[in-house]
């Protein structure tokens, strides 16, 4: 065999300082689409004919990226009133409702004792304040400010810190990495319970369904933004420190500050502007922080800048502002009178007033709904299982079913999952062909998977190279190499990946497919015999290559994994399929797995029966046997 190195950027024989310039490719790359993805956004708000042409698909791509599209079915809230607490002002009523089915929200709802006729009402939602009795207990004095002023307030716990627990830091902390592959985000259960709480206001005698706000400080700010996005109840928003650009937060990596909740998932890689632009022409005022920096001054000042720009195309220039103050990421009274004042334009429609902004705390526990005995049977700890959960792939009883359903799929997986990105050049390295050729021969595209040093692919492929006429190509897609990628950098590339609409696993399936256009412009590669081979993730990175380049002729795993959840991580990939199903897209092409075929991918067989090609699904020990063609084990092995 004639071996030659292929390789962009030119070969290093230092795999550290190949991985650190990896690193520096990844991180520009990102930034690089990141700005292209906010600048687009700004392209779309810069009038209002421009907006009003896409308006509508935005606004379902946003209930689809928070899992809300379509609507989840509106169960009986099955509210409970435990208790009430008189104060001089106001009311405090001690409220718990199903969202979901078992999926428990636990609230405090202040009514102003002085009224005549109904009044408007605010949702607060909170930020990550810590109380065993619910964080509504941290952010009380809203609750006060805006009952005492004249307000109904319905104070959420957030499914993180309530009386319940939930989760908000799948990714961040907890490496639940399947979050991305299930497209969940704890911000589309937190929205959810938001409009529900305005489901349950409008059953209230107190409130004028008419006239509702929503407002909050942090997660309670983001959780503002998207709930007044995509829910038109909602006349007038306050969101306190929570908005940026994409463009900013790669640039400056924020997203090691952030939350799960603080994020879409972003599929159809849209920018925090479009939040903003889907609230216009509502009243919106937001504030922030100028030493705040889990939200840069650098992207919250060009949102402004666009967003504003819309707000005077619509003719409503002073519905719209944003306060800014000299403190980090603060709460603060006077932000609160802001945002009450705020409301009082846009709510009550009256003049400016004096507030009545003192406030006397209650105990944490007296505000507590359920008194330390949370339902049993409460599942809000399982609700990142089943909120956008697919039902299991049926069983297809027809060629001519699954022709339907891989139709369908396919443009899911080219349309919510598989997006093409931007070119990214791609490592190649290790080209052998044999010294003496006739004719075209076969190729063979190898995945490296992360740690493979040449040695170890050479001996996994020696008998490829002894025995075999073919042409073989080894690719490294982005990250992987003899010295990975750390974890906190791998992560932090995860989040900000799927920030701009990707994922790790995503961007390196098009660096196999660009391989696999490198190893067919070789000289002598026949086309039409190509195959792709890797171990674990890059085996599954190496069959949707093929899934989405017809052209491959076969593919064969090593040690395949079961499920997603297992990897590769996809966007969205679980609510619509899972591997065994989505390796049936290959059929009748040859899917081959090395040394033994998982009992789940048993699943696939069916699919193949379907096109009469079961035996296109092979277990095989010898890769060059079936680069050869043999698909049997009727033949020698070799040295």
């Amino acid at each position: 065999m004639a071996v030659f190195l292929l390789m962009l950027p030119p070969p290093d024989d230092n795999p550290w300082q190949q991985m650190i310039e990896n690193k520096k490719h990844i991180h520009d790359y990102l930034v690089r689409v990141a700005r292209e993805l906010t600048d687009k956004a700004g392209a779309e708000i810069q009038s209002v004919a421009a907006w009003e042409k896409v308006k509508a698909q935005r606004l379902e791509e946003m209930r689809d990226m928070l899992g809300l599209l379509p609507w989840p079915k509106r169960t009986p809230l099955n509210t409970r009133l435990t208790g009430v607490l008189d104060k001089p002002d106001y009311t405090i009523e001690k409220i718990a409702f199903e969202s979901l089915p078992k999926i428990y929200v636990t609230a405090n709802l202040y009514i102003p004792k002085r009224r005549s006729g109904k009044l408007p009402a605010v949702i607060y939602v909170c930020g990550h304040a810590y109380s065993p009795h619910g964080n509504k207990t941290q952010y009380q004095h809203h609750g006060i400010s805006l009952a005492k002023n004249g307000y109904v307030a319905f104070v959420l716990d957030s499914i993180q810190i309530a009386e319940t627990f939930g989760l908000h830091h799948g990714i961040n902390t907890q490496e639940m990495y399947d979050w991305y592959s299930s497209g969940y985000t704890p911000a589309g259960v937190e929205v959810w319970n938001a409009i529900r709480a305005i489901d349950y206001l409008e059953t209230r005698p107190e409130v004028e369904a008419a006239r509702i706000g929503m407002t909050g400080r942090s997660g309670g700010a983001a959780m503002s933004w998207f709930t007044a996005a995509v829910e038109l109840r909602i006349k007038v928003v306050v969101p306190v420190m929570g908005i940026s650009t994409y463009a900013a937060n790669v640039r400056e990596n924020t997203q090691k500050l952030h939350c799960d909740c603080m994020f879409p998932i972003n599929t159809y890689a849209h920018d925090m502007m479009h939040q903003g632009a889907l609230i216009a022409p509502r009243p919106l005022l937001m504030m922030h922080g100028r030493l705040d920096t889990l939200f840069p001054e650098a992207g919250y000042e060009e949102f402004r800048e666009k967003v504003a720009g819309l707000y005077r195309a619509y003719g409503n220039p002073k519905d719209f502002d944003n306060i800014v103050v000299n403190t980090g990421h603060k709460d603060s009274d006077f932000l609160s009178e802001q945002a009450i004042r705020w409301f009082d334009r846009h709510l009550l429609q009256v003049p400016e007033r004096k507030l009545d902004m003192d406030y006397t705390r209650a105990d944490d526990e007296t505000l507590a709904v359920f008194a330390g005995n949370p339902p049993a049977d409460a599942q809000n700890f399982r609700v990142h299982e089943t909120f956008t959960a697919a039902p299991p792939p049926a069983r297809y009883p027809t060629l001519a079913s699954w022709e339907m359903r891989r139709r369908e799929l396919l443009e899911l997986l080219r349309t919510r999952v598989l997006r093409r990105p931007e070119p990214f050049p791609v490592r190649t390295g290790l080209l052998r062909r044999p010294s003496k050729m006739e004719g075209k021969l076969p190729g063979l595209l190898y995945i490296a998977s992360d740690g493979e040093d040449p040695r170890a692919i050479d001996d996994l492929l020696s008998n490829v190279s002894r025995r075999t006429a073919a042409i073989r190509l080894v690719v490294y897609p982005r990250g992987i190499s003899e010295a990975p990628w750390d974890k906190t950098f791998w992560k932090a590339t995860l989040r900000n990946s799927m920030h701009v609409g990707q994922t790790v696993d995503s961007l390196r399936v098009d660096d196999v497919l660009q391989g696999v256009q490198k190893l067919r412009e070789q000289e002598g590669v026949n086309p039409e015999r190509i195959m792709v081979l890797g171990k674990g993730i890059s085996g599954a990175l190496g069959l949707y290559a093929a899934i989405l380049d017809p052209e491959i002729h076969q593919v064969m795993m090593i040690d395949a994994p079961l499920s997603h959840k297992e990897g590769p991580i996809f966007l969205n990939i679980l609510r619509y399929t899972d591997l065994p199903e989505a390796a049936g897209l290959l059929a009748p092409r040859r899917l081959n797995f090395y040394g033994r075929m998982p009992e789940a991918f048993e699943y696939t067989q069916h699919i193949y029966e379907l096109y009469g090609k079961k035996d296109h699904l092979f277990t095989s020990m010898s890769i060059e046997g079936v680069l050869d063609g043999r698909y049997h084990h009727n033949f020698a092995s070799g040295m």
